[in-house]
């Protein structure tokens, strides 16, 4: 298979995954692209998600993309089971630099019910995205003068718009119950793109992005004193595309008091038909590190050499005070 035969595959690749919005493998480690539903929800008073993801660099221009989203429960002071988040997308791909940017500002809120019957999430994220081309990163044939590239000559090139903003929502909401001692369970639905905004930067009003639909089952079972075993699967479905992440990992607690969580954990998943997935990371106090990498399977083998995409995930918790017993000293008789 020659070089543009290659190149041909990669570009019906990229082709479809420009038509689908930005997911992460560790889709564990950043449930806000995955369902508004996750909003406030964790033990503590404010979380910090940071993730990065560089992929198919063994390719072409690596497609990069950075997400940044903070949460709070401060706001249940005000309105019980109220959390609030605000966050940041960044994705750049291909040589053209087609970037996404998108800014979010989203509320969850947990309906009160008794323990027993386990937690209700609803979540909801309003975002303001901006798709955005740069024709000065391609070269054209026009810019060619009979001798060299000449980067001053006109591309010939005619786009009614190099940028394109649009206002969209996406809704969410989660169920989780502790089984047992031992046995937790959490799932969640949500929907993307509400709006189905228009995504032409040619002003045709016929291409839209489509609805994005997302599914998610979780377990947490304790295997021992010091082990954890945690499966899931993650389902996508955006128009005629879907992708199905499916896995496990297990978590070995080293803490040696209640008062300085150390754990490490260690896991794969799969994406069908598409990639496996290798993932470990670090649990310290109230941070949480986590790295992946894709072993890629799809028909891009002959150019990846099976090689896909890093991924970096961190994650901080500012917890609740922590009420540590009172003791009592007794006088000396």
């Amino acid at each position: 298979m020659n070089r543009f035969e290659l190149t041909i595959i990669f570009s019906l690749f990229v082709s479809v995954a420009n038509a689908q919005d930005i997911h992460f493998t560790q889709w564990m480690h950043a449930p806000h692209t995955y369902s508004p539903s996750s909003i406030g929800d964790f033990n503590g008073i404010h979380r910090f998600h940071g993730n990065y993801r560089n992929q198919w660099s063994s390719v072409t221009v690596p497609f990069v993309t950075f997400a940044g989203f903070t949460e709070t429960n401060t706001l249940s002071n005000y309105v019980d089971g109220l959390s609030g988040a605000a966050g940041l997308v960044y994705d750049v791909t291909g040589d053209s630099k087609f970037s996404t940017t998108q800014l979010n500002l989203g509320a969850g809120y947990k309906v009160p019910f008794s323990d027993s019957l386990g937690d209700i999430r609803i979540g909801i994220l309003p975002t303001i995205t901006q798709k955005k081309i740069d024709l000065d990163a391609l070269k054209f044939d026009n810019q060619y003068n009979g001798y060299y590239f000449d980067g001053n000559l006109s591309t010939g090139e005619q786009l009614p718009r190099l940028t394109r903003w649009y206002l969209d929502i996406a809704l969410g909401i989660q169920f989780s119950r502790t089984i047992n001692n031992n046995l937790k369970f959490k799932t969640s639905l949500a929907v993307y793109n509400l709006l189905s905004p228009q995504q032409s930067f040619f002003n045709n009003n016929d291409i839209i992005l489509d609805r994005r639909f997302s599914a998610q089952i979780e377990l947490k079972y304790n295997l021992s004193e010091k082990l954890t075993f945690v499966p899931g699967i993650q389902i996508s479905k955006q128009g005629t595309y879907y992708a199905a992440n499916f896995g496990s990992m297990i978590s070995l607690n080293m803490s040696k008091t209640q008062y300085l969580n150390q754990a490490f954990f260690v896991g794969t998943y799969f994406r069908a038909v598409d990639s496996g997935d290798l993932i470990f990371g670090l649990d310290y106090d109230s941070w949480r590190f986590g790295v992946s990498y894709d072993i890629n399977f799809s028909g891009l083998i002959p150019a990846s050499n099976y090689r896909g995409g890093l991924e970096i995930a961190v994650i901080y918790i500012i917890p609740n005070k922590i009420i540590r017993p009172k003791y009592k000293v007794c006088p000396d008789y």
